[in-house]
């Protein structure tokens, strides 16, 4: 059986980004930042701490919505996490926890790429797990909408960007 790995990671990051901006009312200039903000308040955690969702953004969304796949390694570049890691993934279509996972690996990949591609990471991305996890954050952040009139506001702003009157 397969699978369309990079199309479900990529509607899954694309969620992330909506439920985010339906929460603070904008669409515009939405990054990782915002996302995990939804995250951390709607997101099993430690689960999907501000790193996690940075990696999931940096690494995977980004390259997935310009490119359709992510790269075979990227170099995470951000200060203080390991600056210089060398990170390659591994797509499942399983359900394990958490959803999203940095291991330490070192190895080259070298069938793929057109010379030997060194890396020190992979991210292991399980995604039945991270649909499973946006849905019931979804009903959670939609229990919290419907008793909360600043939410409500924040939410028509957003609808108002997405079907402008």
């Amino acid at each position: 059986m397969t699978h369309a790995y990079f199309p479900a990671l990529g509607a899954c990051c694309a969620t992330f980004e909506y439920f985010a901006g339906l929460h603070r009312g904008n669409l515009h200039r939405l990054g990782w930042q915002q996302v995990a903000d939804w995250a951390q308040r709607y997101l099993p955690q430690p689960d999907y701490d501000r790193e996690t969702v940075r990696i999931l953004f940096d690494g995977f969304r980004h390259p997935v919505a310009h490119r359709g796949i992510a790269s075979g390694v990227w170099i995470d570049r951000h200060p203080g996490s390991g600056l210089g890691r060398r990170l390659t993934w591994k797509l499942l279509a399983d359900s394990r926890r958490p959803a999203c996972r940095v291991v330490a690996e070192n190895g080259r990949l070298e069938n793929d790429p057109p010379w030997p591609c060194a890396y020190t990471h992979r991210v292991h991305i399980h995604l039945k797990r991270l649909e499973r996890d946006i849905r019931s954050g979804a009903r959670r952040y939609s229990r919290e909408l419907a008793a909360s009139p600043q939410l409500q506001a924040n939410f028509m702003a957003c609808m108002k960007q997405v079907y402008p009157v």
